[in-house]
């Protein structure tokens, strides 16, 4: 039809052209310079000028037409390569599914080639050295991925993967920056980098970080787990600042520990040694006897109190004490124990025995009366050699300190510490061979 409509055209501009030249015979002379004058009728002058646009019109067109051709077969080229690569990627994948690496790294890095900046096929071929176990490999290919991806968060978080897995904790966390800077809010990346404060005892750094991922967590009862941790975070911080002599920041962040959870008994605990420590006993005594009020199963409170008082020549405060709170709670065998103790402390081995004795009849039986009862049968002369190899197989010092015990993990530890040992919660730690204590809060969460 095109061509019809054409012809057409053609014929009605070829008749106009010849109906102007019969009714214009005439002829006109063009000098184009001195030496060149032509001389011809006007009509074919623009009959020679339409001519002349037509071929130009018929060229370029030729032109536009071959320039789209040429197009059109790169795009389908581009597309069965860009295809293919999609096959082979796909192919690479179920290979890696079934474990067989080296097949599907090299379906993998064929679908790369054809696809150089797909983040995807970059995870996936540092995956295939992962499986491997090779994971500088992996690093390799990720940091090439990176420099044509740099705000990928999906190569980002690879890298500090593989990165950790070979030993490179610093490149990993530099990814992870990488990540947060990228996404502030990034969980992911926050709780790594956190995790890894952890391990390099970094605690402030790890506090902040836990801030960021509280603010970040919006599932209520997420965000509430992440809130305890900020606790313990914050106590570890409090606690290093002040082993390093630090004592104003640690009462700087103690208070924002108690901020965040009142109900954190180890902070009461480091806020008297941090006022004791400073020279301000007074204080000290009051935070410990308040917290006490407030944590009464808790022993190392006891403990504290009884060592600031006998530090402080007044053991009859804390023998008062001792019996004002076993007169109001005489089945707490945990603290007729520890008054037993601090009657041999004091040498009254007399009132130790009696007590002992006491509970002994009352069927109050472990390893850790006869301890102290061996001990103060020792100091009477009385089967010594049995009380001594009760000693010497308990491993116990002349100070007696009670034994605790994790309530989470149910590990043993000599003496009580904000933190477990072993498996690394906190305010978990009860006298040993008694009901774990009432606890206000819930344990903190395991890092590792």
């Amino acid at each position: 039809m095109y061509t019809k409509i054409l012809l057409i055209f053609i014929i009605l501009i070829l008749s106009a052209f010849f109906y102007l030249h019969t009714m214009n015979p005439g002829s006109l002379t063009y000098t184009v310079s001195a030496a060149s004058i032509y001389e011809m009728p006007p009509t074919m002058l623009l009959f020679v000028g339409f001519f002349a646009g037509v071929v130009i019109a018929v060229l370029n067109s030729l032109l536009v037409d071959a320039r789209r051709a040429w197009l059109e077969m790169q795009s389908r080229k581009e597309k069965k390569l860009l295809a293919q690569a999609d096959e082979n990627y796909r192919k690479g994948t179920e290979l890696l599914v079934k474990g067989e690496t080296a097949g599907a790294r090299e379906l993998i890095e064929k679908a790369l080639k054809a696809k150089p900046s797909e983040t995807g096929m970059i995870i996936s071929l540092s995956e295939t050295y992962m499986r491997e176990n090779r994971p500088s490999e992996a690093v390799k290919v990720l940091e090439g991925g990176f420099l044509g991806n740099s705000s990928s968060i999906g190569i980002l978080n690879s890298l500090a993967r593989c990165a950790a897995d070979s030993g490179d904790i610093m490149r990993a966390t530099k990814a992870l920056e990488e990540v947060v800077k990228l996404d502030p809010r990034n969980l992911y990346a926050l709780r790594r980098l956190r995790d890894f404060r952890v391990k390099e005892s970094l605690w402030s750094d790890a506090a902040d970080l836990q801030k960021k991922i509280v603010d970040s967590e919006k599932d209520e009862t997420s965000r509430k787990k992440e809130k305890r941790l900020l606790t313990g975070l914050l106590f570890e911080s409090a606690s290093r600042a002040c082993s390093d002599g630090k004592l104003s920041d640690a009462l700087i962040k103690l208070k924002e520990v108690l901020r965040n959870d009142d109900a954190f008994m180890p902070a009461h605990v480091l806020l008297g040694d941090v006022l004791a420590r400073q020279g301000n006993i007074l204080n000290a005594i009051k935070v410990w006897e308040k917290a006490r009020v407030k944590f009464p199963k808790s022993e190392a409170l006891m403990l504290r109190l009884e060592d600031i008082y006998i530090s402080e020549s007044a053991p009859e405060r804390i023998l008062e004490k001792y019996k004002k709170e076993i007169h109001a709670n005489p089945t707490d065998y945990n603290l007729r124990l520890l008054l037993a103790r601090l009657y041999l402390r004091l040498e009254m081995v007399d009132n130790a025995i009696e007590e002992l004795e006491a509970m002994a009849n009352e069927g109050v039986e472990g390893y850790y009366h006869s301890v102290l009862l061996g001990e103060a049968y020792l100091r009477r002369k009385q089967s010594g050699k049995a009380a001594h190899l009760f000693q010497k197989a308990l491993g116990m010092d002349r100070e007696f300190s009670p034994a605790f015990a994790c309530s989470s993990c149910s590990a043993s530890a000599q003496a009580w510490a904000p933190r477990c040992p072993s498996c690394g919660e906190w305010n978990s730690l009860a006298m040993k061979g008694s009901p774990p204590p009432a606890r206000v809060s819930s344990a903190q969460r395991k890092l590792f």
